[in-house]
């Protein structure tokens, strides 16, 4: 059941952050496209640190599933979510080589529209500060993935 998926999947990923393979662990989680896992994964390590290291130890194709697969659950979680998105969002480079600009304007549009849904909902003032942020960096890199 999903409870066995995720104590098997859980476990798996853990071994992988031990080793220090940072970029496996993520493409793992975000391949069983259960945002339940992957921010299991995000509470285990530091984003913050990790997504200002140089050389950043995630492609820009895993931050991209990252901020997509996080924007698809904001209901739960919603600050850490909207935290995450937003330092993964500002690590993405919009003229990276490796990414089609369609292709991450295609992920980037499902978020925008995740993030303005969630500001119908009901939210705190800090929150929906939070949110406005996050729409913001959300749009100036679909302005500039022409």
């Amino acid at each position: 059941g999903p409870r066995e998926t995720l104590k098997f999947s859980t476990r798996e990923l853990a071994r992988l952050l031990s080793e220090q393979k940072i970029e496996e662990a993520f493409n793992k989680s975000l391949s069983l496209a259960d945002v339940g896992i992957v921010s299991w994964l995000c509470n285990q390590v530091d984003l913050e640190t990790l997504l200002t290291s140089t050389p950043l130890p995630l492609s820009q194709g895993v931050l991209l599933a990252l901020v997509q697969q996080l924007g698809c659950d904001l209901g739960n979680d919603t600050s850490k979510k909207l935290t995450w998105i937003k330092d993964a969002a500002l690590a993405l480079n919009p003229h990276d080589p490796g990414l089609p600009p369609h292709v991450m304007r295609h992920f980037l549009e499902k978020l925008y529209n995740n993030l303005h849904a969630l500001l119908t909902t009901s939210l705190s003032a800090d929150l929906i500060l939070s949110t406005r942020l996050v729409i913001h960096v959300v749009n100036s890199l679909l302005t500039a993935c022409k």
